[in-house]
């Protein structure tokens, strides 16, 4: 019996197939990039029977198939999506290993596993890709709800995948309460919380955090809070009597009668 289990193991190290390095983008900016390809590469013995797969989600759907020397086939959510023509090499084991994806959209994050196994052996390895979206709008609102209380509002829209949300006033986090949707496909998020205002400084600077973790994405909204806003300004005006105008107008009759009876007085003279 034991020489059965000894014999397995040496024609598994006989006839075994490796996975030197697997190469696919963590990730991906969505718009950025029009293709991406997915790489595996692997060293065989023995490539008799040899069948090179790519999974999605840890092997619970088959996307990718090659088996040479027949040409490969891309299925579920790759399907219609790669260059079955793409090869990575001239040599007819390996040309077809890779998945050039030529439609890149959002949908397609998630773990790939790749599988290439012969009738004597197999073996596999998985790495994730990351597709995200930026945001399309990103808000934040001050509101003085009265003299004590101030409400901050940050929402996001159009974000994948899913967002986390923070607020930081002076540098701490404030609790928040939040809420999340899908819409389209999307992710949009808001998070909220009110702070007492007489417990902040004459002058604080306000953050609203937003960190898409799985693609090392973080954003943030900055503004300054003033706890004692300036009072308007007022235009200030010199007193004015009410008979100064009339004063003036007065004033000037009298040098002007004044004139004309001095000339009178020359022409009688």
């Amino acid at each position: 019996m034991w020489w059965l289990v000894k014999l397995s193991i040496v024609l598994q190290c006989v006839h075994s197939v490796r996975i030197t390095n697997m190469r696919v983008p963590e990730v991906v900016q969505y718009g950025v990039k029009d293709s991406v390809t997915l790489d595996c590469e692997f060293e065989a013995d023995n490539v008799t029977g040899l069948v090179v797969k790519w999974f999605y989600t840890d092997r619970l759907q088959l996307v990718y198939q090659w088996i040479p020397p027949h040409k490969p086939q891309a299925l579920g959510i790759l399907r219609n999506r790669v260059d079955l023509s793409h090869k990575v090499s001239d040599n007819p084991y390996t040309q077809h290993r890779a998945v050039h994806i030529t439609s890149v959209v959002p949908e397609l994050t998630g773990n790939y596993t790749c599988v290439v196994s012969t009738f004597m052996a197999e073996d596999e390895k998985t790495s994730p890709m990351t597709i995200f979206v930026t945001e399309t709008k990103f808000d934040m609102i001050q509101d003085r709800l009265n003299d004590k209380f101030l409400n901050i509002i940050c929402s996001v829209e159009g974000v994948y995948p899913k967002p986390e949300l923070g607020i930081l006033v002076g540098n701490r986090p404030q609790r928040a309460k939040s809420s999340i949707k899908v819409i389209d496909g999307r992710y949009t998020a808001l998070t909220s919380t009110v702070v007492n205002i007489e417990r902040l400084p004459p002058t604080v600077e306000i953050l609203c955090e937003m960190m898409v973790p799985s693609a090392n994405y973080y954003s943030k909204k900055r503004e300054v809070f003033y706890r004692d806003p300036p009072a308007t300004d007022i235009p200030s005006f010199e007193p004015v009597s009410p008979d100064s105008g009339h004063h003036i107008t007065s004033t000037s009759a009298l040098v002007i009668i004044s004139i004309v009876i001095s000339s009178l007085r020359l022409h009688a003279t």
